[in-house]
């Protein structure tokens, strides 16, 4: 099993990579497309920050051209109230 808090340590909250991850642990498989027009992130920038994370294994692609997070969205939550805690 992969240790997540390792993972979000490496991933900094003020990350487009985070907040895409985020958005995909929250609401589940998504196009690029849909992750940007709902977060407001350029699809430009959307784009990188999906191939980084298929290529850091946090993410995985669908055959419909879908992204979904290997992230759980309570992990997430709990390294940001771990993090914000200290």
């Amino acid at each position: 099993m992969v240790k997540w808090e390792n993972v979000l340590e490496n991933v900094s909250p003020k990350t487009s990579q985070f907040k895409v991850l985020t958005y995909l642990a929250f609401k589940g498989s998504s196009q690029p497309a849909q992750i940007s027009a709902d977060t407001g992130i350029p699809a430009g920038t959307v784009r990188p920050a999906l191939r980084t994370l298929l290529d850091k294994g946090y993410a995985v692609q669908s055959e419909n051209g879908s992204y979904t997070s290997l992230v759980p969205f309570t992990d997430i939550v709990s390294h940001l109230y771990s993090v914000n805690k200290k």
